[in-house]
């Protein structure tokens, strides 16, 4: 009953309205589990338990692996602008809507890290010229880590150590050690471990 009662007030005139919110619920698990299904087949590799949300974007699925318990939310964006690059995603990771990764220069997620809304990862330059090959450059975030919403990771960063954590709105632009916080912009280490 207390589930229910978050879509109806209890009121007679609330019953189509409740309705409705309930037909939507209903076929935005549809779409998910449409999606999940349709990632299956395409990824490198999806684990058990693993959740790609409808409206995600994943080019080149053959060279993306997620693991077990992994979710993708909805409007992620997951793409490359190389043939040869690979995204590693682990398990137990959360990435939140609307995130963009760029997996040009080869990305590592490890386990148990949280991606949250908005954040833009980059793993390539152009240097000062927009329409060269871009330059890859390799990024592994390590197990643990937390990126706040609308980070910012710059192709100087090679790596975010396991367990630091990245403030909203940081723009990181070098390695972050383990068990840190940053912040800022560029993004300076405000708390040790």
């Amino acid at each position: 009953m207390a589930r229910f009662a978050r879509i109806w007030n209890g009121r007679p005139a609330g019953v189509p309205a409740a309705l409705l919110v309930g037909l939507k619920i209903l076929w935005r698990r549809l779409a998910d589990r449409s999606a999940t299904a349709l990632a299956r087949g395409n990824l490198g590799s999806l684990g058990s338990g693993a959740v790609v949300q409808a409206d995600a974007t994943i080019r080149h699925p053959g060279r993306v692996h997620i693991g077990a318990r992994t979710s993708v939310a909805s409007d992620v964006e997951i793409a490359t602008e190389l043939p040869d690059s690979e995204c590693r995603i682990g398990s137990d990771v959360i990435i939140g809507a609307g995130v963009r990764l760029d997996f040009s220069g080869t990305l590592t997620i490890g386990d148990g890290v949280v991606i949250s809304e908005d954040a833009v990862i980059y793993t390539h330059s152009h240097g000062l010229k927009p329409k060269s090959v871009p330059t890859p450059t390799p990024l592994v975030i390590e197990a643990g880590a937390w990126l706040g919403s609308r980070v910012v990771i710059i192709e100087g960063c090679s790596r975010i150590g396991a367990g630091a954590v990245v403030a909203s709105g940081s723009v990181v632009t070098r390695e972050v050690p383990p068990g840190v916080v940053v912040a800022g912009a560029p993004a300076r280490v405000i708390k040790a471990a």
